[in-house]
């Protein structure tokens, strides 16, 4: 099973990263996965989200990650708020086992027509899963056709630099 990046504290491995001054990479596998999600989500009027798996290097500037696949399950949805299902939780773990990626590096989700942000409720969230200062967040709008992905520093979120790759 995959570790949460925050409950990790091995030595990284040591990669380059592709590009200077970027923290997270996401596969187009990975992003054409979670943008997929959030149209059937806006289909039916619903906030989708999933866990995004991958791995976490380091380099001379720090620590960076690779989305390499996502995760989800059955989700209790409506159009403003979302949460996987206490009830398919098993399917959620057996989504996660068949992942590439080593870590949960980061959750997606959508909202709709009201723009890519981190609300309250969605910091809250983060913070409980990767503590601070550690996992990515991505959010999508179907409706407005954006995404942003963003990190959390002490219960503020910042908005990050991402890159979708081959």
């Amino acid at each position: 099973m995959p570790k949460v990046i925050s409950s990790d504290v091995e030595k990284r491995e040591y990669w380059k990263r592709p590009v200077r001054g970027v923290s997270l990479y996401v596969s187009e596998k990975a992003m054409i996965s979670m943008t997929e999600h959030a149209d059937l989500g806006f289909e039916t009027n619903k906030e989708i989200m999933g866990l995004m798996m991958g791995s976490v290097y380091k380099d001379d500037e720090g620590e960076y990650v690779i989305v390499k696949d996502v995760a989800t399950s059955v989700l209790d949805a409506s159009a403003i708020s979302v949460r996987f299902n206490r009830e398919h939780l098993e399917q959620l773990f057996e989504s996660i086992d068949m992942c590439e990626g080593e870590y949960i590096v980061g959750w997606y989700h959508s909202h709709l027509g009201i723009g890519c942000y981190l609300s309250d409720v969605d910091i809250r969230t983060h913070e409980g899963i990767f503590g601070t200062d550690t996992g990515f967040a991505i959010v999508i709008d179907p409706a407005e056709l954006t995404i942003a992905p963003f990190r959390c520093s002490r219960g503020i979120p910042e908005k990050v630099t991402m890159i979708v790759m081959e």
